[in-house]
């Protein structure tokens, strides 16, 4: 594995693992931002966008079946202790619900590889304002804004 993927995987891993050692908001989101443009030159092309989202796949997919399940993510995103009481169990498990549902992985049988990397093609074009192919730093906002539930506070 070339030493910049290994970087990204790191990267994707630490930016699902809840309780992550967390920058302030504009610097983390300064640091995906470059994480993101692979190629560094200031701009995110959509193959480099999917490019990380893979990445991120390969990080959630702990079972390595070339699918993401509910089960896979929620745990990552809100992990509920064996002893946390029933009523904190549900409040998080509720939790879970919601935020897998804001990101379009709440479908029990779970999400293959390929679908995973076309959810980010609405959030691009949406991000890209200027239509010009490209998202810059500031139109990232929008990506930002759209993996906020995945990002550490």
């Amino acid at each position: 594995m070339r030493t910049s993927s290994l970087i990204a995987a790191t990267l994707a891993a630490i930016l699902l693992l809840p309780g992550a050692a967390a920058a302030a908001p504009p610097v983390r989101d300064a640091i995906l931002f470059f994480a993101v443009d692979r190629n560094g030159d200031g701009v995110v092309e959509r193959s480099e966008a999917d490019a990380f989202r893979a990445i991120v796949f390969d990080a959630i997919d702990t079972n390595k079946d070339g699918r993401v399940t509910p089960q896979e993510v929620g745990v990552l995103l809100v992990p509920i202790s064996d002893k946390a009481s029933k009523k904190e169990q549900e409040k998080l498990a509720k939790k879970r619900e919601q935020i897998l549902a804001l990101l379009g992985l709440a479908k029990p049988e779970g999400m293959a590889r390929d679908e995973f990397i076309d959810l980010d093609g609405a959030i691009f074009v949406k991000a890209d304002a200027d239509k010009d192919g490209k998202i810059g730093r500031q139109e990232f906002a929008v990506v930002i804004k759209a993996y906020g539930p995945l990002l550490p506070r």
